[in-house]
């Protein structure tokens, strides 16, 4: 086939030299040019699990990483200082000790946990492979210390003594900018637990960075130096993300810091929570003065430390001029925060109140967003950059909810045929499930030749010590009367239904003492509901007359459903689901006020699927629609009983 005459730079296969009228290739052509947005992935509380940063950023294609503290800054030397409680907290979390491990210190036991356990148990980082170069970062990674951390490692790290490429501290005295897919992106970070009676504290540390036995936190030097930094290398063209480790949602003057950094955004961590949050003021807190309370209330728990400590800070400083004007700009941080939730200066307008009161920047309350991460076990955040646009990617694990599932399952399926009811429930064929039935179960599980109605690998068995209630709907109860199987046919009972009683004793206490001999026997009929038996009408309709009245009826809308009311048992016909709810009776006082009506019941109830085997679901029709309801038990009118169980 020929070419087409306007394809001048077609070239056949195998075909040698260019053909007529091909350009030779320009200077840029021919090389790999790295396209499509910058990504920026941002985590926390890797816990010294180093090695995850490689393994994270390949996951989520990552060119840079943002960290916000728990970083694992510890190193060979940093076990001998830890405190013993810290130690517990840190190894409890650690994704590096062994899980045997972490069960014998959360067990407690003779002696400390550095004398019951040798060092090489108790790793605490990977710090010291990436000193070493025996572990590197793939991308580069900024990241501020929190709360768990040894200040002597940080201490060298300023100092210059620990060295690791790709590895970024930011902190009070030091910024990064970022110039990525058209941003200009300043990192300003500040790092440690944010404790409003250590802010005065420097600890065990010999700079400006506090800390000591394992643990570090904040000062209020450090957020001076932090404003003096902000302020320094302010641009208005740049976009300022504002790194913490505490979360500023929670706390007051980190919120009103962020204001003054003049942040875009906030990234922290220190909730721990199984999902990132992302929010602004403006979305979380009804009203400005709500706010307002927020900041007036830190502004309170730090005036209160201030008020006791400045007679010694200030003179502590009367020689030092620097630190003179790094407490001077914190102060005038904590002036401008509110001192009462009203007033202010709502969103820089005109001033509503006394000075005193405080200033509200609008930036904090509408524009500044904030970002709180989940730990880095269970999630992360991606910043994708592009065009001057920042977009998010948020991932979570999140919370596991598999066993509601597994536990409505066994209530779903239906009842097993009448000579098998305490047998496990039936299994597909499989080699796994072929296991013999237990020993109290043979002779009721012989009756059934195929193995398949053996246990699921994952179904619990009857052990010998008190074992928990089965579940919901299942029929292999630690006692035989648990099946749902009624015992007796329902169209020929006569008798009363009584419900919210435990015992057969409780149910026969409840009639008078010429009707109890009338009561032929008691029947279980669900969890806490009993039928008892009569040989006549005139037996049962008497022994229901002479019931004293708080039995027979209850107060519209009553909460109270633990008291036992009694009813008229009344077999319905039309088949097993003939009591499921149906039309017309929602607004009746018998059905709100019933025994079973909707509504949770307690754990003493029955449970929503012993409900529908045992006692109809009859509790919530739907008007004119025809439709069953969707209670939980209880009596559809006041002569009428649950369905019986099927």
């Amino acid at each position: 086939m020929k070419p087409r005459s306007y394809n001048q730079g077609y070239l056949q296969n195998g075909a040698a030299g260019l053909p007529q009228g091909a350009a030779p290739l320009l200077p840029n052509q021919g090389r790999v040019i790295q396209t499509g947005p910058m990504r920026v992935l941002c985590i926390a509380d890797v816990r010294g699990n180093l090695k995850s940063l490689n393994d994270l950023a390949k996951q989520a294609r990552a060119d840079h990483i943002i960290h916000t503290g728990d970083f694992g800054f510890y190193d060979d030397t940093s076990l001998e200082r830890i405190a013993e409680k810290t130690l517990k907290h840190v190894a409890q979390y650690s994704p590096l000790i062994a899980d045997p491990i972490k069960k014998a210190i959360s067990g407690g036991g003779p002696g400390s946990v550095k004398q019951r356990f040798q060092p090489r148990e108790l790793p605490l980082s990977e710090l010291s492979q990436l000193i070493s170069g025996e572990l590197k970062l793939e991308v580069p990674v900024y990241t501020v210390w929190g709360a768990c951390e040894d200040v002597r490692v940080l201490e060298k790290f300023r100092s210059g003594e620990y060295k690791v490429p790709n590895l970024h501290i930011i902190d009070e005295a030091r910024s990064m900018l970022l110039e990525i897919g058209g941003v200009k992106l300043r990192l300003l970070g500040l790092g440690g637990a944010v404790v409003m009676h250590k802010l005065f504290d420097n600890g065990e540390g010999r700079t400006t960075i506090a800390g000591g036995q394992g643990t570090m936190w904040t000062t209020l030097l450090q957020m001076g130096e932090l404003i003096d930094t902000a302020h320094r290398v302010y641009d208005p063209t740049e976009t300022r993300v504002f790194i913490t480790h505490a979360s500023p949602a929670r706390e007051g003057i980190l919120n009103q810091l962020s204001v003054m950094l003049k942040a875009d955004f906030s990234i922290s961590a220190g909730l721990h929570f199984r999902y990132g949050s992302s929010y602004n003021e403006f979305s979380v807190n009804p009203t400005l003065d709500h706010y307002r309370g927020k900041l007036a209330a830190s502004k309170a728990s730090f005036n209160d430390v201030w008020d006791t400590v400045k007679s010694e800070v200030e003179p502590a400083i009367a020689q030092n001029e620097a630190q003179q004007n790094l407490l001077k700009n914190a102060l005038q941080l904590v002036e401008k925060m509110p001192t009462v939730a009203a007033g202010g200066n709502p969103f820089g307008g005109p001033q509503s109140g006394p000075a005193t009161q405080g200033q509200v920047d609008e930036s904090a309350f509408k524009n500044m967003w904030n970002f709180n991460l989940a730990d880095a076990a269970f999630g992360y955040l991606v910043l994708e950059i592009q065009d001057g646009r920042i977009g998010t990617e948020m991932r979570a694990q999140g919370f596991n909810f598999s066993h509601r599932g597994a536990k409505q399952q066994p209530g779903a399926a239906p009842a097993p045929p009448a000579s098998i009811a305490n047998a496990p429930s039936p299994a597909p064929p499989s080699t796994e499930s072929a296991a013999p039935p237990p020993p109290s179960r043979q002779a009721s599980a012989a009756q059934t030749k195929p193995v398949v109605s053996g246990p699921k690998p994952g179904t619990p068995q009857p052990k010998d010590e008190k074992a928990p209630a089965p579940a919901n709907g299942s029929a292999n109860g630690p006692e035989p009367t648990m099946s749902p199987a009624p015992k007796s046919n329902p169209a020929d009972i006569i008798g009363l239904f009584v419900m919210n009683v435990q015992s057969e004793e409780q149910c026969r206490d409840l009639f008078e003492d010429e009707d109890k001999a009338k009561v032929v026997k008691v029947e279980k009929w669900g969890a806490t509901n009993k039928v008892a038996h009569f040989k006549t009408v005139e037996d049962r309709d008497a022994a229901l007359a002479h019931l004293k009245e708080e039995y027979k009826t209850r107060a519209q809308n009553q909460e109270d459903r633990s008291r036992p009311l009694v009813k008229m048992f009344m077999h319905r016909e039309g088949g097993k689901f003939a009591n499921r709810g149906g039309a017309g009776n929602w607004g009746s006082s018998s059905t709100r006020g019933g025994g079973n009506s909707s509504g949770y019941r307690s754990a003493g109830g029955a449970s929503d699927s012993e409900s529908n085997r045992r006692g109809g679901r009859g509790g919530r029709g739907r008007g004119d629609r025809g439709r069953g309801g969707r209670g939980r038990g209880g009596l559809k009118g006041d002569g009428a009983s649950p369905a019986p169980a099927e």
